[in-house]
């Protein structure tokens, strides 16, 4: 446990939050990849997917139940069962709690808001780790512009994080006033897993503009907000953020468990996911170092996202296809066009 404090000292806020982004990743990578199709239903489904499946699960356990009997206590397929139905049993939480994730979201956006106008103590901690990192992977080097640099690299960071203050604020309103709340409910390990994406993400969209939010805090210069990569970012990111509301919208309208087929959804059969995805590539190329392209903890979100997502719109395809034809759908993108 010491070497691994120790390991995770000699990191950088950035570093880590890189980190848990991309094995959060791959740990559901490998869950949906290792567990047999009743264990990953059981994992994964949540909603209509996993309303639909129940009465198939419990079948199929009635089935295999003088089966299992029959083996040994202490096999791995029984204990594995075992665990799964226990999970299932007790390790719910409410569909409806969605909203948390959101809440805190926003709450967090405000949060460091605070912190900055206020110079505060948390937000100044983490800035201080994440240069001291900084220096120790690389020598400082002298720079002929550095006011210019410091204010363009600040008014990105204020515009990322109002991009993700956006998100968070419109995805809470849609839970109140938009969407109709599934009663089927969601593994508490899910809801777990997603308040730390959030609560990671807060801090990946200004975490890489340390150095200048240290700076601003001594020199009292003002950020400059309007740069070259601004409108282009801002445009990619309010059409996906509109976009996704409009699907948002289409899907409460729907009756239950229609097949949507308008806007976006002729052609994917989740595009509310795929504005998720442009959304947070938007904010990563927002929140980028000057000299790059993207903001990598927040890129290692976006893959985060794309796996998670990814999973769920391949199972709801395949819902979709088994309730309503595969005709239906075989046209459809699951969720990234030309590719997935």
């Amino acid at each position: 446990m010491d070497a691994l404090i120790a390991a995770a000292a000699g990191l950088g806020p950035s570093n880590l939050c890189q980190g848990f982004f991309l094995g959060a990743a791959g740990a559901l990578l490998v869950a949906n990849g290792v567990v047999d199709g009743q264990a990953r239903g059981i994992l994964f489904d949540y909603g209509a997917r996993r309303e639909g499946g129940e009465e198939k699960r419990k079948k199929e356990e009635e089935e295999e139940e003088e089966e299992e009997e029959k083996k040994s206590s202490g096999s791995g397929g029984t204990l594995w069962k075992r665990v799964l139905g226990m999970v299932r049993s007790y390790g719910q939480v409410p569909h409806a709690w969605f909203w948390h994730f959101y809440l805190l979201s926003a709450g967090l956006s405000v949060f460091w808001a605070w912190q900055y106008l206020g110079k505060g103590s948390v937000m100044g901690a983490l800035a201080e780790w994440q240069q001291q990192r900084r220096r120790q992977i690389r020598r400082p080097r002298p720079s002929t512009s550095t006011s210019a640099s410091t204010s363009t690299e600040l008014g990105r960071v204020y515009l990322a994080w109002g991009m993700m203050a956006a998100q968070g604020s419109r995805r809470l309103f849609e839970c109140f006033f938009v969407s109709r709340p599934g009663k089927t409910p969601m593994l508490a390990v899910h809801w777990a897993l997603a308040l730390a994406y959030y609560t990671a993400m807060s801090v990946a969209v200004w975490v890489e503009g340390s150095g200048d939010i240290i700076e601003s805090w001594h020199s009292g210069k003002r950020a400059v907000l309007l740069t070259t990569r601004v409108p282009l970012t801002l445009a990619v990111f309010l059409a996906a953020w509109l976009k996704q509301n409009e699907c948002h919208r289409h899907l409460a309208s729907l009756k239950k468990y229609t097949l949507p087929d308008d806007g976006l959804f002729k052609y994917i059969v989740c595009p509310h996911y795929t504005c998720e995805c442009v959304i947070y590539l938007a904010i990563s190329a927002m929140a980028a170092p000057s000299g790059s392209f993207f903001n990598r903890p927040v890129l290692c979100g976006l893959l985060f996202v794309v796996v998670n997502l990814g999973i769920t719109a391949s199972g709801t395809k395949q819902w979709y296809a088994d309730k309503f034809g595969g005709d239906k759908v075989a046209n459809k993108w699951r969720m990234i066009p030309g590719m997935f």
